[in-house]
């Protein structure tokens, strides 16, 4: 089979799709990438076939329109401006994408973009299938806005939708209109759901209890998607050094909380806060940061990559933004989480590591020592332990999602 693979936004976006491509390359089925300018060269390093989707995004992830309106309140300025995001390098992804399409039995994408990539694939006559990395569809299950009704929750959900369809349908029908296709008829979610179309849950079902019954067969959960580790080394440039040297001084001692944030920007004194605090507590900490920090014997600071499967089971807790990946890696690890969150899907899974008794947080401004508290507390700490022995293994996980990429091609 034949599997072309449009991956849009941050090297975290990306990677989930990186897995999954390696995973059906090694099956023997033909395989091409096409991710952002700046993040092609580390999918090119893996092995993989790679084309350039897009311009580099890096510009536009520290611009107001990530850095202030994806944050906004009003939840119709985040999705108008996660529609523009979408929409950055249009032309040249919609080109890419219909070249991927040209040779392949299934295009697959992540979270970005999916209505651009399903119009291109429908014209082509082949299947299409999106990765999604938490939820993202109308459900009763998931709280958004606090505890809420669950018919409230719906609502809020499909309005959302709605709202989104706005805001991107001009382009698609402009898209449709150059690809010689008829119009859409609604919403993406809706046109998919009918054609049962699988759209993979590229996270743990543990993580949001009820919402695996309440979407049925066609929105599968496979567990958070992770490359195996020659491939992450690859993918990130690691040569393992920077790993090495964070586990040595992490068993040296007292097991230290990982603090880390990733791509995120993060100004230093909020990062030299949040170290503060901890090591008043009397906690080693290992900060994860490009800053530069005050020298303290309890505490480590490492740049570049480093690896989270290996260094943080050895870590008493962690402190991080609330990505997909980084909560998921924290998660397997079975420690305590407190996220400071700065926006899109983060709030959700700080809402879901509270629910689940493993952890918190709040919007990183407003984070202070009590959330960090929470850190020391042992009835949490277990219940992160329990957690972390129960969610799927990322190889088991990539494996479920190659099998229902290959019965959508298939």
């Amino acid at each position: 089979m034949r599997f072309g693979f449009a991956m849009h936004g941050s090297r975290g976006d990306v990677q989930p799709g990186v897995a999954v491509a390696h995973a059906l390359a090694d099956r023997g089925h033909d395989v091409t990438v096409a991710a952002p300018e700046d993040i092609a060269p580390a999918v090119s390093r893996t092995g993989l076939p790679t084309r350039v989707l897009c311009p580099d995004n890096s510009e536009l992830l520290q611009s107001p329109l990530v850095k202030e309106r994806l944050k906004s309140k009003n939840p119709s300025v985040r999705l108008k401006a996660l529609a523009e995001i979408s929409a950055f390098g249009a032309e040249t992804s919609e080109q890419v994408m219909g070249e991927l399409a040209r040779d392949a039995d299934v295009l697959v994408t992540g979270l970005l973009a999916q209505e651009r990539a399903a119009t291109v694939a429908e014209s082509r006559q082949i299947s299409f299938v999106p990765l999604h990395y938490c939820p993202i569809r109308a459900n009763q299950s998931v709280e958004i806005l606090g505890s809420t009704p669950r018919w409230a929750r719906r609502a809020f959900w499909s309005i959302g939708d709605q709202i989104n369809w706005w805001t991107v349908r001009g382009r698609d029908r402009d898209l449709r209109r150059r690809l010689g296709i008829a119009p859409a008829t609604g919403p993406l979610p809706r046109r998919l759901r009918e054609g049962g179309v699988p759209e993979i849950q590229a996270y743990d079902a543990l993580m949001f209890p009820g919402l695996p019954d309440e979407w049925g067969p066609t929105r599968p959960f496979t567990g958070a998607l992770l490359p195996d580790r020659p491939t992450r080394k690859a993918y990130n440039g690691d040569d393992g050094e920077v790993t090495a040297l964070a586990v040595a001084w992490a068993e040296a001692d007292a097991r230290p909380v990982y603090v880390g944030f990733g791509s995120m920007p993060i100004e230093r004194g909020r990062i030299e806060g949040i170290i503060g605090s901890l090591t008043a507590m009397g906690l080693r900490v290992i900060a994860h940061t490009s800053h530069d920090i005050p020298e303290r014997d309890a505490v480590l600071r490492v740049t570049g990559s480093v690896d989270h499967e290996v260094l943080l089971p050895r870590c008493r807790g962690a402190v991080h933004h609330g990505g997909a990946g980084t909560t998921a890696a924290v998660a397997r690890a079975g420690i305590p989480a407190v996220v400071g969150w700065l926006s899109a899907d983060q709030p959700m899974w700080t809402a879901s590591l509270r629910r689940l008794g493993v952890g918190g947080g709040r919007r990183l401004r407003k984070l202070d020592d009590d959330d960090l508290a929470l850190l020391l507390d042992e009835r949490i700490a277990v219940n992160a332990a329990h957690l972390g022995g129960r969610l799927t293994p990322p190889d088991r996980a990539v494996a479920r999602a190659c099998d229902v990429l290959l019965s959508a091609a298939g």
